[in-house]
């Protein structure tokens, strides 16, 4: 099986295609992402990404995180997926459209040097309604809302940017224990089909730092859906304007809220491409 690995700020995927649903008849998807995402028995990535057709845009993202569970949407993912369609000449134009689960995103490629370097995504509006992601509350919206969490209170903002995002501020990042806060909200007993849990700093109007705690993979080096529902959060509060510098492990993420939706600008490269053979 033919496949491309590519990362997004530090975040790597596997990319395979199954534009003539032949992989449907090969294997099971969920089974194929847990075997060729594990960094010691496969080829080792946070998720994989499958190029289907579409009927109602110019391509189709199927995204798997790194556990098989399907996840609506992946920001740094789209970014790699775009890169990969257009260099292998599924699409051709740099402006483009990709169907996922998460709603039909804009992509526009920029060209740097005559090579793509830069992908611009538009990841459409925030939800702030919590009847439309899977949270268990009477509220009507969660921003900046105390949470138990052990013997002590959080405020956690949760909202939904192409998936489910829990947001917290701390003041510095160094005091977090990440891992552990993480995987504790993560579980928490209010999101029933667990979230994804961004903890940010704020370096001035225009920057701030995140780690991200992903759902069914942990901590990244960076998530793309992450930065801009953190910055969708920050904005909301007053701390940082709508154009924003993300910085995360991985590198910096661009973020642009305006009135045309959430957009997201960062790099994306390839990392190897090779073939994979499927385990029985």
């Amino acid at each position: 099986m033919y496949f491309e690995k590519f990362h997004g700020t530090g975040n790597d995927f596997i990319i395979i295609e199954n534009l003539n649903n032949e992989l449907d008849l090969i294997c099971n998807q969920s089974d194929l992402t847990k075997q060729i995402c594990n960094r010691h028995f496969g080829i080792g990535a946070d998720g994989m990404m499958i190029v289907c057709g579409s009927e109602i845009a110019d391509i189709k993202m199927m995204f798997y995180n790194q556990d098989g569970s399907i996840a609506p949407m992946c920001g740094n993912g789209i970014r790699c997926f775009a890169k990969y369609v257009y260099d292998k000449k599924i699409v051709n134009n740099t402006i483009f459209t990709v169907e996922t689960l998460a709603g039909t995103m804009k992509v526009e490629l920029i060209e740097s040097q005559e090579t793509i370097s830069f992908i611009r995504i538009n990841l459409g509006y925030p939800e702030f309604n919590t009847v439309q992601f899977p949270i268990d509350t009477d509220k009507e919206k969660v921003i900046d809302e105390k949470i138990a969490v052990g013997n002590r209170e959080l405020k956690i903002s949760t909202l939904n940017m192409g998936t489910i995002h829990t947001v917290l501020y701390t003041e510095n990042l160094n005091n977090v224990d990440i891992d552990k806060i993480g995987k504790t909200i993560e579980e928490h007993e209010l999101f029933p089909e667990k979230t994804n849990v961004n903890i940010y700093e704020i370096n001035d109007h225009e920057n701030i730092t995140l780690e991200t705690y992903e759902r069914g993979v942990g901590r990244t080096l960076a998530c793309g859906t992450g930065c801009a529902a953190t910055a969708v959060i920050s904005n909301l509060l007053n701390n940082t304007s709508k154009s924003v510098n993300v910085h995360v492990r991985g590198g910096i993420l661009k973020i642009e809220i305006s009135n045309d939706g959430v957009f997201m600008t960062g790099p994306t490269e390839r990392i190897c491409k090779g073939e994979y053979i499927v385990k029985h």
